[in-house]
C-alpha cells in the first residue's frame, strides 16, 4: 500500500486551537444574549474546519460536540423546545456538510500524495530523486559501455547538520538544504545530473568525465558551498556550512552501479575525503 494510504492523520495544535476557540466563541456569545436561533449557525465554522483537516472523522466529532453545546445553550437560554425540530434539522445539515467537505478535503490530500510519489523530482530541493537518480546512472553506464566512454558518480555529504539543525532548527535546516540543493545546480555543467541521495547527501552524475575530472568538480563545489550564505537566525543572519566530497569513476574504479556506490561512499566516509 502506498505509504499516501497508510500516513495516520497527526494532531494539528493550531486546528485544535481554532476549533476549541471559535466552538467556545460561539457558545459564550449565546449564552451571553440569549440569541440561540440567530446565532447557532456560528457552529458551522468549527465544524468545517475539523472537515478541512480531519476529514469525516473531524466533521463527525466536532458536529457531535456542536449539538452537545446546542443543547446545553437552549438549555442555558430558556429556549421554548419548540425550536428543537428548527435546530435539529440545522444541525443535520451542518454535519451532512461537514461530511461532503471532509470527503473532498480527503480526496484532495489523497491526489496530492499520489501526484508527488509520481514525482521524479524531490518536493524540498527539485532536484531528481533517488530512483530517478538511480536510472539515469544506470542509463549513462550502458551508454558508456556501448560507445567506451568514462563517468563518474560524486557523493556530496553535508557536514554537521545535525548540529546546524539543533542550533537554528528544523524549518532552517531544510532552508539549507533547499539551498545546498540550488548551489549544486549552478556548480556543475549543463548534461550533469544532480539528484537527493540521501538525507543529508546528494549524487552528482558526470557523464564524459574521469577521476580528475571528478575530483576537479568535487574541489569546486566545496569551495562554492564554503563561501555561500545560509540563513540563520536573529543572532546570525548569515551563517555558513561544508561539504565532504567522494568520487568514483566508470570503468576504472567499477563497472557496476551498486559498486560505483560503494566505492563512493568508502571514500567518502574516509577521513579527508575529497
Amino acid at each position: 500500500m502506498p505509504d499516501s494510504q497508510r500516513r495516520p492523520t497527526s494532531l494539528h495544535l493550531a486546528t485544535l486551537i481554532m476549533v476549541g476557540v471559535t466552538g467556545a466563541f460561539a457558545t459564550v456569545l449565546i449564552l451571553i444574549t440569549g440569541e440561540l436561533l440567530t446565532l447557532w449557525p456560528l457552529y458551522v465554522v468549527p465544524i468545517v474546519i475539523a472537515a478541512l483537516t480531519y476529514h469525516v472523522a473531524g466533521a463527525v466529532l466536532v458536529s457531535a460536540i456542536s449539538v452537545a453545546l446546542v443543547a446545553f445553550s437552549l438549555y442555558g437560554t430558556g429556549l421554548d423546545p419548540s425550536a428543537l425540530p428548527e435546530l435539529a434539522i440545522g444541525m443535520a445539515a451542518f454535519t451532512v456538510s461537514g461530511i461532503v467537505i471532509g470527503v473532498q478535503a480527503h480526496r484532495s490530500l489523497r491526489h496530492s500524495h499520489l501526484l508527488e510519489e509520481a514525482s521524479i523530482l524531490d518536493p524540498l530541493t527539485g532536484l531528481y530523486k533517488r530512483a530517478h537518480f538511480d536510472q539515469c546512472l544506470a542509463e549513462e553506464l550502458r551508454r558508456s559501455e556501448r560507445y567506451e566512454l568514462r563517468c563518474s558518480l560524486l557523493l556530496v555529504q553535508v557536514e554537521c547538520f545535525d548540529a546546524f539543525k539543533e542550533q537554528f532548527g528544523h524549518y532552517k535546516a531544510e532552508m539549507l538544504l533547499e539551498h545546498l540543493g540550488d548551489v549544486l545546480r549552478v556548480s556543475v555543467r549543463d548534461h550533469d545530473i544532480v539528484g537527493r541521495y540521501g538525507p543529508t547527501a546528494f549524487g552528482v552524475l558526470l557523464p564524459f568525465a574521469g577521476q580528475a575530472e571528478a575530483l576537479e568538480v568535487g574541489d569546486r563545489i566545496r569551495a562554492i558551498v564554503a563561501d555561500t550564505e545560509f540563513e540563520g537566525d536573529v543572532l546570525e543572519p548569515a551563517t555558513h556550512c561544508s561539504v565532504r566530497t567522494a568520487s568514483a569513476t566508470y570503468p576504472g574504479d567499477s563497472c557496476e552501479r551498486a559498486g560505483l556506490y560503494d566505492v563512493a561512499e568508502g571514500r567518502l566516509g574516509e577521513d579527508g575525503a575529497s
